[in-house]
């Protein structure tokens, strides 16, 4: 399939005031009781691109917004002063409790807010309170199901975005009983994480903006179906590997830098990322003497090729310590495992089987043909490895 692309909102041709510095971080919700979509996104008329505000608008099936109906509903100053504010803006509607559930990074922490079906604020509190969060957002994916009916999972971006973490959210739809659990490292690979978006259906995956020296660009980390696995909470005990989405986007260098991915197939029922261009950030700007910060937001259509590991030809990932977590690695024709010291692969065809292959690894690159779906890594003392699983 030939990739579409069509421009969502582009703020040189915008007659909002409040969105002309920029627009990033789409993320669309449906609100299934009247029928309606809705672009949640950030927006700024400060050239430095700082002082972001959070705003929804009705989109509708051809991806037109209407800005006429525009409503800003988190204000720079709010829900505290900070020096970036609400940088990324993610949510989704709950029909059973007919509200929205919105979650944006504002300084260094993220926060939770609640909204009636008519975006008036009913509640909010910190979600993830963390250093590391600053920009990344805090994507939130509903768990239901009989264990879970009331949880949330997340991915956030940790260690100075060398890595991203996963978060169970316990009782998302009650503020004065939600709790955040931290599940740890779920993939490591490339040094700037930054805007993130996440899916568990079709199957578990990652997208995520990388700011590389070279390019901002757009990754994925690629994980289970989630019938692969026994429950959510096997997710805590897993690991996946990284690969390269660009190469499957068709984009091509007009736009310059992309990022701010959110997988969605709403409103018109087609499989699509929603992302920013940073088109204007290989110059400085006369006004403000930086880079600019006037981003725009696409819509790029995909298919399944970007839910499929035998598509991405390699799948990477970084490792530090003693022993892993469960890596998933399906499809893979060669593993190729470099490490600085005497280490084991343990191998397993279900991450609940009983069996395991276990292989001898030296210091080096060691080769493993057709490992099994899920793999670990042993030692005896901590050790530092590359995990490459080439898939076809």
């Amino acid at each position: 399939m030939v990739p579409l692309i069509k421009p969502v909102l582009v703020p040189s041709r915008q007659p909002v005031g409040d969105l002309r510095g920029g627009v990033g971080t789409p993320y669309i919700a449906y609100d299934v009781k009247r029928n309606r979509y809705w672009l949640l996104f950030t927006g700024w008329s400060d050239p430095t691109g700082l002082k972001r505000e959070g705003f929804v608008a009705p989109i509708d099936e051809s991806l037109n917004v209407d800005l006429s109906q525009v409503r800003k509903i988190l204000p720079s100053t709010f829900p505290e002063p900070a020096e970036y504010t609400n940088n990324t803006i993610r949510g989704l509607y709950n029909e059973a409790k007919d509200e929205f559930y919105v979650v944006s990074t504002h300084g260094k922490n993220s926060y939770i807010f609640v909204f009636d079906p008519d975006w008036n604020l009913k509640g909010y509190k910190p979600l993830i309170v963390r250093d590391y969060v600053w920009d990344s957002g805090a994507p939130i994916r509903p768990t239901g199901a009989y264990g879970n009916i009331r949880d949330a999972l997340a991915v956030v971006p940790i260690e100075n975005s060398e890595a991203i973490g996963l978060f169970m959210i316990r009782n998302v739809d009650d503020l004065n009983e939600l709790k955040v659990e931290d599940w740890g490292e779920l993939g490591r690979w490339g040094r700037g994480n930054d805007v993130i978006d996440f899916t568990t259906m079709p199957r578990f995956q990652v997208f995520v903006e990388v700011d590389s020296p070279n390019k901002w660009l757009l990754q994925t980390y690629i994980g289970p179906s989630l019938d692969e696995v026994w429950s959510i909470n096997d997710l805590r005990d897993i690991a996946i590997l990284e690969a390269s989405l660009m190469p499957l986007l068709g984009i091509e260098d007009s736009f310059t830098q992309v990022g701010h991915p959110h997988y969605t197939t709403l409103p018109d029922g087609k499989p699509k990322l929603l992302l920013a261009s940073f088109r204007d950030t290989w110059s400085i700007r006369p006004d403000t003497k930086k880079e600019g910060y006037t981003h725009e937001i696409w819509a790029v259509y995909v298919d399944e090729d970007i839910f499929n590991p035998s598509n991405y030809g390699e799948l990477r990932g970084l490792f530090n310590g003693t022993e892993s977590k469960w890596y998933y690695v399906p499809s893979a024709d060669r593993l190729m495992v470099s490490v600085n010291g005497d280490a084991e692969l343990h191998m397993k065809l279900d991450v609940h089987d009983d069996v395991e292959q276990v292989i001898k690894l030296s210091r080096g690159i060691n080769t493993i043909d057709k490992p099994a779906t899920w793999v670990k890594l042993k030692a005896s003392t901590q050790v530092k490895a590359t995990i490459k699983a080439i898939v076809k």
